[in-house]
């Protein structure tokens, strides 16, 4: 009889095998699993998925069963294609995904700063400009100093208070603080030290925009100082080496700034006295870059620096009266009559001599050479009323009052070129007698502030309510506007 028992072994550990590579099989190798012969269950042409799971592919296309039940990814590719954002150090630098200078600048900002300068770069900035294109915000200057940041943010929260109209104000007061504190410690460095590590083009776009702020946004308020931050920005103006050195050096944003400054500083000269701080020669120079007006492409209309230089020379010739530097001349005064006398398009400006329809108007140019036009009549409404001192119902005043209102209301909706005629708005505003053209300077400066919410149209709306109100008959030109005070910018 046969022997059964066991004889008893030692039983050593053994490890498990490592995975099986993936060979090719036929299906019919399953079958030969229960003949102790290990099972690859991995098909010839199987999915990554599947091949990765080490489970049969049905081999369906574009996706498999398997697939298709778990939610997974189907590639049939040859080879996997997994896409990386990290550079490679053997990677030629043009395939290499590097952040641009503004998202490296950027990343340390808190999301309240981001938000902030979104907000400025997309609601307020479009807003100087009657462009349809403004030029583009310097963000990497802006985000290269602090005390640059810190004004754009102020800018912006100041303004979105103005829009929402629920925010407190407490907050851009405080940043407001924070910083004039941060202006004042670059120019403390500038007096301790030589002053060549002070960011003079980035210090001027912030204190400029420290001007708007308190012009446009904040002139209502006690704590508006427009005239210290005008002051400022003329004095780094010579720090840098007079206007006509940052009107080539600088950066089309700074050009822009720097044309509107010019404008509300002639404007402020012209309603509450003195002499401007550039000279009528600086403005052709001024609109060779970026400016805050529209020009005309085929330059076949009067650009609005002309009559801007035009009206620079009265403002200067005035205060060269009032100081006794000249005498009062009829000669000089037909001359600006004459270089200010409004003109109008003529049927040669058209491409060919067959009207096709309105199509083929540009209406941006018609809208930009209202503008000038308008500019024009308040020109020539200064020149009697200030420099001649006609009464304001005198008939070569009133021939200018109407013209110059229908140049702003026929401004077809919704061109930005209203949003840059408050100045003459007002100036014929003030002059207006008829009801109904009052009712239309209302509509006008409602529609001004539901789109801007600038304080600055509601200071020029008080001031017409005052004339309005009153017999302002007997008035002369500078008494006219003492209501506006002195920290509002018009544009």
């Amino acid at each position: 009889m046969e022997d059964l028992s066991v004889t008893p072994r030692s039983i050593e550990p053994q490890t498990s095998p490592p995975p099986p590579p993936l060979t090719q099989t036929s299906p019919s190798s399953s079958s030969s699993s229960s003949m102790g012969v290990k099972r690859i269950r991995v098909v010839e042409g199987s999915c990554w998925s599947c091949r990765k799971r080490r489970i049969k592919c049905d081999l369906a296309k574009p996706r498999c069963e398997r697939c298709c039940r778990v939610g997974a990814t189907c590639e049939y590719a040859a080879r996997p294609i997994r896409w990386c954002t990290k550079p490679t150090a053997a990677a030629p630098a043009r395939f290499q995904v590097v952040p641009s200078a503004v998202d490296q600048l950027a990343a340390p900002l808190g999301a309240r700063e981001k938000r902030a300068l979104t907000y400025f770069a997309g609601r307020f900035w479009p807003l100087l400009t009657t462009t349809p294109d403004p030029c583009a915000l310097p963000m990497v200057l802006v985000l290269e100093h602090r005390v640059l940041l810190l004004t754009a943010c102020l800018v912006a929260d100041t303004h979105r208070v103005l829009q929402d109209g629920r925010n407190s104000r407490k907050g851009p007061q405080l940043k407001r603080l924070e910083c004039l504190s941060a202006v004042r410690s670059q120019l403390n460095e500038d007096c301790s030290s030589s002053g060549d590590e002070v960011p003079w083009t980035g210090l001027l776009l912030a204190v400029l925009l420290l001007y708007f702020h308190d012009g446009y946004l904040e002139c209502a308020e006690k704590s508006a100082s427009t005239a210290s931050h005008h002051a400022g920005a003329n004095a780094i103006i010579e720090r840098l080496g007079g206007v006509e050195v940052v009107l080539d050096t600088g950066p089309e944003a700074l050009h822009l700034l720097v044309s509107e400054f010019a404008s509300t500083d002639l404007t402020t000269a012209m309603l509450n006295g003195g002499r401007p701080s550039f000279s009528p020669q600086m403005w052709d120079k001024i609109d060779r870059r970026s400016v805050w007006w529209s020009r005309d492409p085929n330059a076949r209309f009067l650009s609005l620096a002309t009559v801007l230089g035009c009206i620079s020379s009265m403002v200067h010739y005035l205060d060269d009266v009032n100081s006794g530097l000249v005498t009062h001349s009829d000669e000089r005064v037909r001359e600006f009559e004459m270089a200010l006398t409004p003109t109008y398009a003529g049927f040669s400006t058209l491409s060919c001599g067959v009207y096709t329809g309105p199509e083929d108007e540009d209406l941006e140019a018609v809208h930009a050479y209202a503008l000038t036009r308008s500019f024009q009549h308040a020109g020539l409404i200064y020149l009697y009323r200030a420099i001649c001192g006609l009464p304001m119902d005198h008939w070569l005043v009133q021939q200018h009052v109407l013209p110059c209102l229908d140049c702003i209301l026929n401004v077809k909706r919704p061109s930005k070129v209203v949003n840059c005629a408050l100045f003459p708005l007002l100036v014929a505003g003030t002059h207006v007698q008829s009801a109904r053209h009052q009712r239309e300077i209302v509509n006008v400066l409602n529609l001004l502030h539901d789109r801007m919410k600038f304080a600055s149209v509601q200071s020029v709306s008080a001031v017409l309510n005052d004339i309005w109100n009153s017999d302002p008959g007997n008035m002369a030109w500078f008494e006219m506007f003492t209501g506006l005070g002195t920290d509002a910018a018009v544009l």
